[in-house]
């Protein structure tokens, strides 16, 4: 039986009696967190910043080998490998290390992608790579699996479902050369942090985050394209992202279902029926392993948590709850302070969540203590003063007065979020210190008397002043200050630098369909302390590969147009349909011919 995210100690050593603990920092009333000798669940909130520096070692290091990345949580992040996996493509191309199929192969999967309906093989005949999975022996004989009716292990991963060693499709060829990749993230992260990582490499995040779990540790996933369908039709609806818990329970009384396959017979509007247009929406795509979701650069948080649960021993009074507000109060504090150190932003409202037993979560904000506050450098008393006292209105109201008509206790869970961040800057005396050139000193008595210089400094003070920001040279720690939204930030290392005059008037691209790209989810994991990290790639975007000059083609014959490599994707229609979009076809019909490609 495995262990569950609830379990306690007690329980997680009676399903596994060898398993060994890790002792982290925990926080107890108003103290910084610290290894207290007996911690309790009922008494202490477990600290979670050896986590998350950890997580900005490894966030670091995926940024840097692949910089389109979004972070989906402390251990989670995805990556879009489809520009690295386009240049080294081309790359092998140029030293023709890439192989084709054969004749037959290559009309019957080009059959796959035109469909009977529209195509013929005679009139669309493309190239197609052979993909090999398993690696050549040294008498030039494939290894061949050992591990019986178990998913294929290779040298890139092991293959979901029951996918073949060799198949011949440009998307298999793009998943590849992604899980070559995602085999060189892992490494590295290995070799400079210590953290092994688990990773899922497919077309999309969903199944990308999939994989990344399905066989930890240290192990990547491939997800082919002619295994997706096989694969969701047997996979369990509850370990479904997002179907999890409420709503895939209600999904499993309405339909009797267990599984995503028991799913995949209903329309949207059968399951609208019972679940609303927008569930019905998200559940139709999610048991299809259907997600079009792009990867987004979210470097700098939205928001900051301290979270409490008290689902076992739920709160009955303000009195009982005043050590907890103390201890989520410490670690925003510590928190906000690290993101003004790290990013020079303050927020702007503190939102204050609970949850009562039966009534759902609630939440009301209030404005965020000042960081001028005195007390702010040194002590969290001002965001738990704020705290309690939002609490204790709520209280006082009860079921009878709340808005929300619900008592506050017994409470099972609480949490202070940090919101509204703004980029703060100096204020006007020390932007204008920083922005003027120190003069030398044997120029100060000519600038003290120079008029020239005092005119070239007048379009700073009003630049200054329309910002509606006091100046004052006496006093540089005054409350006034410059914010991002009415002044340019100052140039640093960790500020993009704006575009060029040239660059804006570059006329980008015009967007692509949607479609299926290669993606990879990386998962990384320590044994003290346990670390998950998660990467994957999603970009709807199609790139041009050139084609070599068939057999048989005339001499200084021009060759054939290029064609749209990152669309030949499919090799069953199955997985055209799971794409949702149809493919793009070659602006001029191709036809090959030969028995293959040296």
């Amino acid at each position: 039986m495995p262990i569950c995210r609830l379990d306690t100690v007690a329980e997680a050593r009676e399903k596994c009696p060898e398993i060994k603990f890790v002792h982290v920092a925990t926080f107890t009333d108003s103290s910084l967190p610290a290894y207290y000798p007996s911690p309790s669940a009922t008494t202490h909130k477990v600290s979670l910043d050896e986590y998350r520096r950890a997580s900005r070692k490894i966030m670091d290091v995926v940024r840097r080998l692949c910089p389109t990345m979004s972070k989906a949580s402390i251990d989670e992040a995805y990556l879009d490998v489809s520009e690295i996996v386009k240049q080294n493509i081309l790359q092998d191309f140029e030293r023709e290390q890439l192989e084709w199929a054969s004749s037959e192969e290559t009309a019957w999967a080009n059959d796959v992608l035109a469909g009977a309906d529209t195509l013929t093989e005679s009139a669309l005949m493309l190239p197609v790579p052979v993909v090999r999975w398993v690696t050549m022996s040294r008498k030039g004989k494939e290894r061949e699996p050992d591990n019986g009716s178990l998913p294929v292990a290779t040298d890139f991963g092991i293959l979901a479902g029951n996918a073949p060693p060799v198949s011949c499709s440009w998307g298999d060829l793009q998943l590849k050369y992604a899980a070559q990749f995602a085999s060189h993230v892992r490494s590295v992260i290995f070799q400079e942090l210590g953290y092994m990582c688990s990773a899922g490499i497919a077309h999309n995040k969903l199944l990308a985050k999939i994989g990344s779990a399905l066989n930890k540790p240290n192990v990547q996933t491939v997800f082919l394209q002619s295994q997706v369908e096989p694969f969701m039709y047997t996979f369990p609806l509850s370990n479904l992202p997002s179907l999890g818990g409420k709503l895939g329970t209600l999904v499993e009384a309405a339909f009797d279902a267990h599984t995503a396959g028991d799913i995949m017979s209903y329309t949207v509007d059968q399951l609208a029926f019972k679940l609303g247009q927008d569930q019905a929406a998200l559940v139709y795509n999610k048991c299809r392993a259907i997600d079009h979701s792009e990867v987004v650069d979210k470097s700098e948080p939205q928001s900051l948590t301290s979270t409490k649960n008290f689902m076992r021993y739920p709160i009955s009074s303000l009195a009982k709850l005043e050590r907890w507000i103390s201890m989520n109060g410490t670690d925003l504090w510590m928190r906000t302070a690290e993101e003004w150190e790290l990013r020079n932003r303050w927020p702007r409202s503190l939102t204050i969540g609970y949850t009562t037993n039966g009534a759902g979560t609630r939440s009301r904000t209030v404005p965020f203590p000042s960081r001028h506050i005195q007390s702010m450098s040194h002590s969290p008393d001002a965001i738990v003063n704020a705290a309690r006292t939002c609490l204790a209105k709520i209280a006082s109201e009860g079921a009878g007065h709340d808005g929300s008509g619900v008592d506050l206790f017994p409470l099972i869970s609480i949490s202070l979020s940090a919101k509204s961040f703004q980029r703060e800057l100096a204020n006007a005396a020390m932007m204008k210190k920083w922005l003027t050139p120190k003069p030398k000193d044997s120029q100060l008595a000519a600038i003290a008397h120079n008029s020239i210089v005092a005119t070239n400094s007048a379009p700073l003070e009003e630049e200054l002043l329309s910002a509606d920001v006091s100046e004052s040279s006496d006093d540089e720690d005054q409350d006034s200050r410059l914010y991002e939204d009415g002044m340019p930030e100052p140039c640093s290392s960790d500020v993009s630098s704006p575009a060029s005059s040239n660059d804006m008037h570059h006329i980008p691209d015009p967007p692509p369909p949607p479609g299926m790209v290669p993606m990879f989810g990386l998962t990384a994991h320590q044994a003290i302390p346990s670390i998950s990290t998660f990467a994957d790639v999603n970009r709807h975007t199609h790139h041009r590969m050139p084609l070599p000059m068939p057999p048989g083609q005339p001499a200084g014959a021009a060759p054939p147009s290029a064609i749209y490599a990152h669309r030949l994707l499919a090799n069953s229609a199955d997985a055209l349909s799971a794409a949702s979009t149809p493919p793009l076809i070659p602006s001029r019909k191709q036809q090959m011919g030969g028995s293959g490609f040296e």
